[in-house]
């Protein structure tokens, strides 16, 4: 198989998760602005610096208001995260292996950017905001199961899960990362705050249910991040995306280098104790965490996609 070919097959599966997360991120901190009290620690620009795109919001937008924000993550073609230029860049890359991407699943990338250009097209109420996200969120959980149904599981599909599975768990640990602000409130009033931020946590990772099955037990901080990050049957849990990934290398040819990485942030994220670092040095840990994900792309991209020196 071609490098180009598994690059952007990579980036395909990494731009449908992108927008899929984007939306479900929307989503859920629409209504957790909502639900928590004015003034408490969280505000709109929390959710650019999640989005990773800081400098450049800051760049072109005055504020961080709500409008600006929800522009940020939805319409502008420059933010490489927002919804409508990951859903651009995936159906470029699904145009770009139509001889590798079943047909059905190249229908569905064009439909959802049909749906999505259509949608931004006609201003929407808060509600009609919250259904248009949620279509997203099921319409790009529609192509990833089409992917998984009909297209051969040989070396090309193991590039498509394993950059739905990065994306996966670095937008997790973007979430997580919310828990880690400081509410303004007393004690008392922090506390339940603080249950009512984590539920929704678990909410915008679809992880509630599951949580209360697996855990049994009152959400609270450590025990909601510990298992956002150390369940390895959830499928959005950082620890599982990384045994899929671990799973897809295995695979693959020359593959020392990313199994290294991985190495990495799985030995991190198993071997830290969150009651131990919460919530003093939680912040720190994800970031170490997030860095140590990039430094997966970074081998992943060095051995399959970039050209190989001669002589």
């Amino acid at each position: 198989m071609l490098s180009r070919v598994a690059e952007r097959l990579y980036w395909m599966a990494r731009y449908i998760e992108r927008t899929e997360n984007t939306a479900r991120l929307l989503n859920a901190y629409n209504l957790l602005m909502l639900d928590l009290p004015k003034g408490v620690g969280l505000s709109w620009s929390q959710l650019v610096d999640l989005s990773g795109g800081h400098d450049d919001f800051a760049a072109r937008y005055r504020s961080a208001n709500e409008r600006n924000t929800q522009g940020f993550m939805l319409s502008d073609k420059e933010n490489s995260s927002s919804i409508i230029a990951s859903v651009s860049l995936a159906r470029e890359n699904v145009r770009t292996t139509r001889d590798i991407v079943p047909s059905e699943a190249f229908e569905g990338v064009n439909e959802l950017l049909l749906f999505v250009r259509r949608r931004l097209a006609s201003r929407s109420s808060r509600q009609h905001a919250y259904d248009f996200l949620s279509q997203i969120v099921q319409r790009c959980q529609g192509i990833t199961g089409m992917l998984a149904g009909t297209m051969s599981h040989d070396a090309a599909y193991q590039f498509v899960r394993i950059g739905r599975n990065l994306e996966r768990a670095d937008m997790t640990t973007r979430i997580l990362d919310v828990g880690s602000a400081t509410l303004i409130a007393s004690d008392a009033e922090r506390e339940r705050l603080e249950h009512r931020l984590w539920t929704w946590l678990l909410g915008a990772l679809s992880a509630h249910q599951m949580y209360r099955q697996t855990v049994r037990r009152q959400v609270t901080a450590p025990v909601a991040a510990g298992f956002l990050l150390h369940d390895s049957l959830f499928p959005r849990a950082v620890l599982h995306s990384l045994g899929q990934i671990r799973a897809c290398l295995k695979s693959l040819p020359r593959n020392t280098s990313a199994v290294r990485a991985l190495g990495r942030v799985e030995r991190r994220v198993r071997d830290t104790d969150i009651h131990e670092i919460f919530p003093a040095r939680f912040h720190a840990f994800i970031d170490e965490v997030q860095v140590d994900l990039g430094g997966i792309h970074d081998s992943v991209q060095r051995t399959w996609f970039e050209p190989r020196a001669r002589g």
